[in-house]
């Protein structure tokens, strides 16, 4: 599975997504040894490992609010060549 850089949060928090699959999008939130797995179209939290309940439904929120971006991103090779000509 290919992986794209999204963003980085304030506070130090890497998104991540991978590519477009018959499946969807899996949006990743990373931060050290703390790691949240969100599943797009379904909107459900796959893996939290190390951040607090609050914190993951946050970053659900956030995919799901971005769910558009980061399907176009997904399938044309991530946020790099969103823009590309």
């Amino acid at each position: 599975m290919k992986v794209y850089d999204y963003y980085e949060t304030g506070d130090g928090v890497k998104v991540t997504h991978s590519e477009l699959t018959a499946s969807g999008v899996r949006v990743f939130f990373d931060r050290g040894a703390q790691h949240c797995e969100v599943a797009l179209p379904q909107g459900v939290i796959v893996r939290n490992d190390g951040f607090s309940d609050a914190q993951a439904s946050a970053f659900l929120l956030s995919a799901v609010r971005g769910r558009k971006a980061i399907f176009d991103y997904a399938s044309n090779g991530g946020v790099a060549h969103a823009w590309a000509v």
